[in-house]
């Protein structure tokens, strides 16, 4: 098997996968064949046992979930007795066995941040103080460095609130403060972000990182990068192809229209593969085909390539 990095056009699954009526060992090994059957190059666990802020939130003291589901900080939050995400990972890197290459995945500081709510008498001002924000980089730096030492070369942070964030008024260069302690010791860090980036690009360049995955299906974010602007930051460009709102797995022919037009505006050397986000949503069924369909997309454009 090829090294994942020279990989022409590789593919790779977000994150979330279908967990049904499984049991989360069994529902990690369920995403794990899935993905490696449908072709796709770089996996995930499926982060299978919750949504992702919930795998965190649930284990990092100091947060509770309120009887509406959504999470309060109600003290300042504590470094966690055990990693959170690192025996799922290597699970999934175990079950693998060398067919795939198998990515660490964990949700942002700034995302964490702005999806709770925090409780009167907390010691910050509101989710942008940085003092949050770094003491979350902190403990997901610990993370970072729990997959590292089980074998992940590759580490995806997760931040799809950050243009909101961002848009909002809070500091992006704050973000890559944050963002720089959690990446510190990734041999390879991937910034994963489903919403509109196009008015943060540049500034999104600059980040910390090897790899920017976007969400490409829905806005026309090719547009906010060249393939120069790509090489001189040194940064691959992960685009995603494949609608995952839609009703319905998109068909090959679509998806490979889409890389196409990727490949056209960017070029191929610095371009990877994804869905927009993860797939939870979805019926296994439907997870599987939508994979399939973006293997075999990828696969005939590096074809012609």
């Amino acid at each position: 098997m090829a090294h994942w990095s020279d990989i022409p056009l590789l593919t790779t699954a977000v994150g979330s996968y279908p967990p049904g009526e499984l049991s989360p060992k069994r529902a990690i090994q369920r995403a794990v064949e899935d993905q490696i059957a449908a072709g796709i190059d770089l996996i995930s666990d499926g982060q299978v046992r919750a949504d992702i802020i919930s795998l965190f939130a649930a284990g990092i003291p100091g947060f509770r979930q309120r009887p509406d589901d959504t999470w309060q900080l109600e003290a300042a939050p504590a470094m966690p007795q055990q990693p959170l995400v690192a025996g799922d990972y290597l699970l999934a890197r175990l079950l693998a066995r060398g067919r795939a290459t198998v990515k660490g995945v964990l949700t942002g500081p700034v995302t964490l941040a702005f999806s709770t709510r925090l409780a009167p008498g907390v010691p910050y001002r509101g989710s942008d103080d940085p003092e949050l924000l770094l003491r979350l980089a902190d403990i997901l730096a610990r993370e970072t460095a729990a997959l590292v030492a089980a074998g992940a070369e590759i580490v995806q942070i997760d931040e799809p609130l950050l243009p909101k964030a961002v848009g909002g008024g809070f500091d992006i260069d704050l973000a890559g403060q944050a963002l720089r302690e959690v990446t510190a010791i990734i041999p390879f860090s991937i910034l994963h972000i489903c919403a509109d980036v196009r008015p943060i690009a540049y500034d999104l360049l600059s980040m910390p990182i090897n790899a920017l995955s976007v969400a490409g299906s829905q806005v026309d974010v090719l547009s906010a990068f060249e393939a120069d602007d790509l090489e001189s930051a040194d940064i691959r460009l992960i685009y995603g192809c494949v609608d995952t709102q839609a009703p319905m797995p998109e068909t090959r022919e679509i998806i490979q229209q889409r890389i196409e037009r990727a490949v056209e505006q960017v070029g191929a050397k610095r371009l990877w593969l994804s869905p927009d986000c993860g797939l939870r949503r979805y019926s296994r069924e439907d997870a599987q085909e939508l994979l399939a369909n973006l293997a075999d997309a990828a696969q005939a454009v590096r074809a012609k390539t």
